[in-house]
């Protein structure tokens, strides 16, 4: 299915039966790594996340549905952009382990070597998982509000 059609769909459904929003909210960057707060207001559920500076996705509303992470070999969600493929959410701590892809985490930090990392990467992935499993599938709005460090 096009991505235009998944997300006209995904809009009607929001207005229809309230389909989740999901926000990502980046707040810093340091060499490849960006940290972000992925948060939803209807369920108060908050997670720190780490994403890859070379490979974002775009700021702006992204559909986002049901799919499998093989490499984790657990189920998750595909975050729909147009002339990308496999961006999910899945469990990391570190950005070199993510391709364009979200990683939550339950508390954020520097490595030794002034990394920037998440940490309980997958505490935080499962908890989301468990708020959004009976979903087929959400609507996640991205901001960027970076500072470079």
């Amino acid at each position: 299915m096009p991505v235009d059609e998944i997300f006209s769909d995904l809009v009607g459904q929001s207005h229809a039966m309230r389909s989740p929003v999901w926000h990502l909210r980046r707040e810093a960057e340091k060499a490849d790594s960006v940290w972000g707060r992925l948060y939803n207001g209807d369920s108060g559920a908050s997670f720190w996340t780490i994403e890859n500076a070379y490979k974002l996705i775009p700021e702006g509303l992204h559909p986002c549905v049901k799919d499998y992470y093989h490499r984790g070999d657990y189920p998750t969600f595909e975050i729909i952009v147009e002339g990308r493929d496999r961006l999910l959410f899945h469990a990391a701590n570190y950005a070199s382990e993510l391709e364009g892809c979200i990683a939550p985490g339950k508390n954020r930090g520097e490595t030794e070597d002034g990394r920037l990392a998440v940490w309980n990467s997958k505490k935080a992935f499962n908890e989301f998982w468990e708020i959004v499993k009976d979903e087929e599938s959400f609507l996640l709005l991205i901001k960027d509000k970076t500072e470079t460090g």
